[in-house]
C-alpha cells in the first residue's frame, strides 16, 4: 500500500530534482564558499565568532543543500553510464571530505581554541569543494556535447546520432556487446529526461561551475599567501615572502590560464569570459567589501574591475579571437597526422597578459595583507586599508606590474599546452 501511493510522485520528483541537480549543487557550493569568505571579513572586523554566526550559517545551508540533492538520487547517480559515473564518484569524495570536515573543526576547536584561516579543517572543506566542482563541471561538458547532436552531428549515412555513437564510430568501433548497447540505452534515456533542460539549462550551469571553481581555486592561493593563520597554539602563517611569491605570481598566473582555458574550450560561448569576471568581481563586492562598513563606500571603486570584461565581449563581438590562422584550417587539420599543432593566435598572449594585469584590482582588499606582511609590517587598521593598498601600489608598481605581466605569460604558455594537449586526444 505504502509503496502503491509513495512510487509514482517520488519517483516523478526524483526525476525533476535529478533534471536540475548538478545546476542545484553547484549553487549549494556559492553559497557555501560565499558564507567562508564572508566569514574572512568577520574575522578582519572582530566580529564575535559563534557556530550559528550569518557566514556560518550560509556555509551550512550551501553542504546541506549539496548533499541532500545528490543522496535524493544516490542509486541513479551510480548506476549512470560510465563518464557520469566515474564524475559523480569524484562529486561523492567531495561529499565525504565534507563531512569529515565538520567534526575535525569541531575537534580542532575544542582543543586549540579559535582558529585561523589556514587550518587542517579548513583545507579538507575546501578540497571537498574543489573536488565537488571539478566533478560538476566534467558531467556539465558531457551533458552540453550531448545537446549538440541536435545541431546535427551525423554518421555516415547522415543518420543524427548522439556524442557516445559519433565517439566510437569516430574511432572504428561499432557497439555490438551487451555493455556497449547498456551504456547507449541510458544515453538515450538521457535525452528523455536529462536533455530536456535543453542547452540553455546546460550553458548557465556551465557558467556557474566555471564561476565557483575560479573562486575555490582562488581560494587555495588566499589560503597559503594570507597572514591570518596564527593563533595562541600555533603560526600557521606562510612566510611573507613565500606569501608574496604565491600571490604575486600565482593569481596572475590562474586568470590568465583560466580565462584563457575558458576561451579556448568554449569558443561559441563569447559571453562567458565577461559572465565569470562578473561573477568573480560580485562575489567579492558582496563578501569582502560591502559587508565591510569601512571599505562599502569603494564600492564604486571596486566595479570599475568590470570595464575590462565588457570592453573585452564588445571587441569580441567585433574581432573574432581565432585559435588558428584561417577557418578553412580550423575546419579541416587533422590534428593526430600532424607533426605540430597550430599554436594559439598572439592576440591570446596579449589576452593572458592584460588578465594577469587585473589581479591587483581583482584582490582588493585582501592583497593589501599580503604585501602589507612583506613590505612594511604595519598592523593595519580598517580605516587605513586603501591607502595603504594605494601606497603598495605607488611605490611598488614597478615590480607589481611586470611580475604580473610575466606571469600571465607563464599563464598563456599552460593555457597552450593545455589546449594542445586537448586538442592531440580529440
Amino acid at each position: 500500500m505504502k509503496k502503491a501511493l509513495s512510487s509514482p510522485k517520488t519517483a516523478s520528483i526524483r526525476t525533476s530534482v535529478y533534471r536540475y541537480q548538478n545546476i542545484l549543487m553547484v549553487f549549494g557550493l556559492i553559497l557555501s564558499f560565499s558564507g567562508g569568505s564572508w566569514d574572512i571579513t568577520f574575522h578582519i572586523l572582530s566580529q564575535p565568532e559563534s557556530f550559528f554566526s550569518l557566514p556560518h550559517s550560509l556555509v551550512y545551508s550551501g553542504i546541506l543543500l549539496v548533499i541532500s540533492i545528490f543522496l535524493i538520487n544516490f542509486r541513479k547517480n551510480f548506476s549512470e553510464a560510465k563518464p557520469i559515473k566515474s564524475n559523480n564518484i569524484l562529486i561523492l569524495a567531495g561529499i565525504v571530505l565534507i563531512l569529515t570536515a565538520g567534526p575535525f573543526d569541531f575537534s580542532w576547536h575544542l582543543k586549540f581554541g579559535l582558529d585561523g584561516l589556514l587550518s587542517p579543517p579548513h583545507l579538507t572543506l575546501l578540497t571537498g569543494w574543489l573536488l565537488i566542482a571539478i566533478g560538476n563541471l566534467k558531467i556539465t561538458n558531457i551533458r552540453l556535447n550531448g545537446t549538440k547532436k541536435k545541431k546535427g552531428e551525423t554518421d555516415n549515412s547522415g543518420k543524427i546520432i548522439n556524442s557516445w555513437e559519433f565517439k566510437s564510430i569516430s574511432q572504428g568501433k561499432v557497439p555490438h556487446d551487451k555493455e556497449s548497447i547498456k551504456i547507449q540505452n541510458k544515453v538515450d534515456w538521457d535525452d528523455k529526461i536529462i536533455n530536456g533542460g535543453g542547452a540553455q539549462l546546460y550553458q548557465l550551469q556551465l557558467f556557474l561551475n566555471l564561476s565557483i571553481l575560479l573562486m575555490i581555486i582562488s581560494g587555495f592561493l588566499y589560503f597559503f599567501s594570507l597572514p591570518f593563520s596564527e593563533t595562541q597554539s600555533y603560526n600557521f602563517n606562510p612566510p611573507p615572502d613565500l606569501a608574496i611569491l604565491v600571490y604575486g605570481v600565482g593569481f596572475p598566473i590562474l586568470f590568465s590560464s583560466y580565462f584563457l582555458y575558458i576561451l579556448c574550450s568554449y569558443p561559441e560561448l563569447k559571453t562567458m569570459v565577461p559572465l565569470v569576471g562578473t561573477f568573480y568581481v560580485i562575489i567579492t563586492l558582496i563578501t569582502q567589501i560591502s559587508s565591510n562598513s569601512y571599505l562599502s563606500g569603494y564600492l564604486g571603486y571596486y566595479l570599475l574591475n568590470l570595464i575590462p570584461f565588457f570592453l573585452y565581449y564588445l571587441a569580441n563581438l567585433r574581432y573574432s579571437f581565432k585559435i588558428v590562422s584561417s577557418k578553412t584550417e580550423t575546419q579541416n587539420i587533422d590534428f593526430k597526422k600532424k607533426n605540430t599543432i597550430p599554436n594559439l593566435t598572439s592576440k591570446y598572449a596579449v589576452l593572458g597578459i592584460i588578465f594577469a594585469l587585473l589581479s591587483y584590482s581583482l584582490c582588493f582588499p585582501l592583497n593589501t595583507y599580503i604585501y602589507n606582511e612583506e613590505m612594511y609590517g604595519y598592523l593595519i587598521y580598517q580605516y587605513v586599508v586603501v591607502y595603504v593598498y594605494q601606497m603598495i601600489f605607488s611605490e611598488n608598481f614597478m615590480i607589481i606590474l611586470p611580475m604580473s605581466a610575466l606571469a600571465g605569460y607563464i599563464g598563456f604558455i599552460i593555457s597552450q599546452t593545455s589546449h594542445l594537449h586537448f586538442r592531440n586526444k580529440v
